[in-house]
């Protein structure tokens, strides 16, 4: 419908401060690392595993309420001094994870969230951590790997060979035809590739319906190869299979 009126458009002209949602019956902290609970889309003190979001700025109390009663500002950019065990002047450039509410390291971990990148380290054991959450990059790649079925053994899908770290932020699989059994494993070990997703059971699929995967390991190293592996089917092979991966490249 074509416009017949003048509107008002609300414009957001400071990118430093984001007002969030806060799950229910969650207090958060000033200066607390803050993540996205990646089942509800609601802030929270961040979890390993979660998606990093910023650092609070001022502290939310919505222990009595529920999801989104209340708001909390979250810094998502700027470079901010913080401490992080054994970090040393070699590490500069390195990647930055946040593994609590409180704890940076620059392992990712199985569950490790993407908090950015130290830019300078001005004592053994402090950072200076540049925010980069990753909800917010501009950068968001996809790959898609069709993924075959058979009812005499399990097969092993080819999905990408990584050029950088990356950090998956979510995964689905559809089949056109459900396989009657047999589970999907996404890794990097081409014989017991379980490091990304494990045990996803596809007999639970409703045909021609995209599904959600869980992630358990969200960060994948350089130079490695990502491969699928679909369980054995029992009598019905599933027809048209396809995984589908959206990633982001770390510096």
């Amino acid at each position: 419908m074509a416009l017949t009126a003048n509107r008002d458009i609300e414009h957001f002209i400071d990118q430093e401060l984001r007002s969030l949602k806060v799950k229910a019956a969650t207090h958060i902290y000033k200066g607390a690392f803050v993540g996205i609970d990646r089942a509800t889309g609601y802030v929270r003190m961040l979890v390993a595993g979660d998606l990093f979001a910023g650092i609070a700025y001022e502290e939310c109390d919505n222990t009595a309420g529920a999801n989104g009663d209340k708001s909390c500002r979250v810094y998502t950019q700027g470079d901010f001094q913080l401490a992080l065990s054994g970090a040393a002047q070699a590490d500069i450039g390195k990647p930055v994870f946040a593994g609590s509410e409180e704890t940076l390291t620059f392992a990712g971990g199985a569950m490790g969230s993407y908090a950015g990148r130290c830019v300078d380290v001005p004592a053994s054991g402090k950072v200076i951590l540049r925010l980069e959450p990753l909800w917010l990059a501009q950068d968001v790649r996809t790959v898609s790997a069709p993924l075959s079925s058979i009812t005499s053994a399990a097969t092993t899908n080819p999905v990408l060979i990584t050029q950088r770290a990356i950090v998956v932020l979510s995964a689905q699989v559809v089949f056109n035809t459900k396989p009657d059994a047999g589970a999907l494993d996404v890794g990097t070990g081409n014989s017991n590739p379980t490091e990304i997703v494990t045990g996803f059971s596809l007999a639970g699929l409703t045909n021609n319906a995209p599904a959600s995967l869980t992630i358990v390991n969200a960060v994948v190293a350089a130079n490695v190869r990502i491969w699928a592996r679909v369980g054995q089917a029992t009598s019905t092979p599933g027809v048209g299979g396809l995984l589908t991966m959206r990633y982001v490249e770390l510096p």
